[in-house]
This record gives structure tokens, C-alpha cells and sequence, in this order.
């Protein structure tokens, strides 16, 4: 029992303050996110497109190279973040057009439609958030659209000779599905909630050695 919670008590601790600093940057990416949120967008740049949540500006064309981010879920519907190649002047950007639902086969994709003309579009540098793990390797096929297991971008730059760099498409901008979420992505209460349920666990298991050591000690008496 000593080796037992001598193992699990700091690593419940650890968690927990793990869940803790998470949430703690997610209010501060929040508080980044709302004071760019009212700013004008800007060109695209290499300053403003290693900004965090900078709004910025582009002109050009969607190409037909797609990649479907699975495992998406909107409003009880389940399906895919379309993230599409868009080229302007010269560069390769991936921007994140948003939700689309899927059929109901997983034999089949669903149907992705964009503006044929040159457009102009405003988008969010989104920042760096981690990857989801997944079970099985994440294979990518050959073939256009690529339906994908996370939204891995600088595997993706690296596979279209883009830059490493999601632009998430605004509400009511040429092309745009349903939006991508920006602030309630951003929100901590997940980790609180993760934290609270670490220390309860570390909470439970105090309670439970103390409760053994004193059975202990009425046996041995």
C-alpha cells in the first residue's frame, strides 16, 4: 500500500497541475485572441503570419487540392474540417474553410464545392495547439481529397509545398462552410474540470490509506 500510493499520490498531484497550466495559457491565448479579434487584417507577411490570431488579408484562388480533418462534430452532426490549398501570388496557404457533415457510409466523402474565381479572403492565423493522439497510423492516400485522422499542419504543408501556417476562414467570407470555432475552443473550463477530477482522485486515495492504516492498527491491537 506505502509503494502504491507512494507511486500515484504525486502523480495525481502532477496531473492536476498539468490541467492547471494548461488551462492557464488557454486564458491567455483567450486574452490574445480578443484584443486582435477588433484589428484590421493585415497582408500576409512574415511577421503577421507568425502572429498568433492575426487577421489577415488574400487574394487569389482555391485550388482542388483538400484535405478532410475527420472526427469533427457540429451541432450533433459528425464530419470533417475541409482545410484546401488557396494560392496567391506566388505562395500556398491552407485555409481552413470549416465544417461540412459527412454521409452517412464511411465508404464515401462528402461533396466540396469553392469559388472557381479569384476571390478575396480574410482568414485568422490559428496558432499551434498540439496534435489529438490517434490508435492506428495515420496513412495518407494518394489521391485528392485526403481524408485525414488530426489537423496536422506541417505534415500537410510539407505534402503541398505550403506554408506551415492555418488560416482559419471567417464567417460570411467567400467559400467559408460552417466557420471553425475560434473562442470556445479557447475556453479552460475542460482543464478546470480535468484538474478538479485529479485532485478528487488524490483526495480518494487519502482517504483510502488512512482509512487502511487505521484498520491496520485496530487488527494489530
Amino acid at each position: 500500500m506505502n509503494v502504491f500510493v507512494g507511486f500515484f499520490a504525486p502523480l495525481t498531484i502532477a496531473l492536476g497541475l498539468w490541467q492547471l497550466d494548461r488551462g492557464a495559457l488557454k486564458r491567455e491565448m483567450e486574452m490574445s485572441y480578443l484584443d486582435k479579434l477588433t484589428t484590421l487584417p493585415v497582408a500576409p507577411t512574415q511577421a503577421s503570419l507568425r502572429t498568433d490570431f492575426q487577421r489577415v488579408r488574400v487574394t487569389g484562388r482555391f485550388e482542388d487540392e483538400y484535405f478532410l480533418v475527420d472526427n469533427q462534430i457540429l451541432s450533433g452532426d459528425t464530419g470533417y474540417w475541409v482545410v484546401q490549398v488557396f494560392e496567391a501570388e506566388g505562395d500556398r496557404y491552407l485555409v481552413n474553410r470549416g465544417f461540412v457533415a459527412g454521409p452517412a457510409s464511411r465508404d464515401q466523402l462528402p461533396s466540396v464545392a469553392w469559388p472557381d474565381e479569384e476571390i478575396r479572403i480574410t482568414g485568422v492565423v490559428w496558432p499551434f495547439t498540439g496534435l489529438i493522439p490517434v490508435f492506428d497510423d495515420d496513412v495518407w492516400t494518394a489521391g485528392w481529397p485526403k481524408r485525414v485522422q488530426r489537423l496536422d499542419i506541417a505534415r500537410m504543408a510539407a505534402t503541398i509545398d505550403a506554408l506551415p501556417v492555418e488560416l482559419r476562414l471567417e464567417g460570411g467570407q467567400p467559400g467559408v462552410l460552417h466557420a471553425a470555432p475560434f473562442a470556445q475552443v479557447l475556453s479552460d473550463a475542460k482543464h478546470r474540470g480535468y484538474a478538479a477530477t485529479w485532485f478528487g482522485l488524490f483526495l480518494a486515495l487519502m482517504i483510502l490509506y488512512f482509512y487502511f492504516a487505521w484498520r491496520e492498527k485496530i487488527g494489530n491491537d
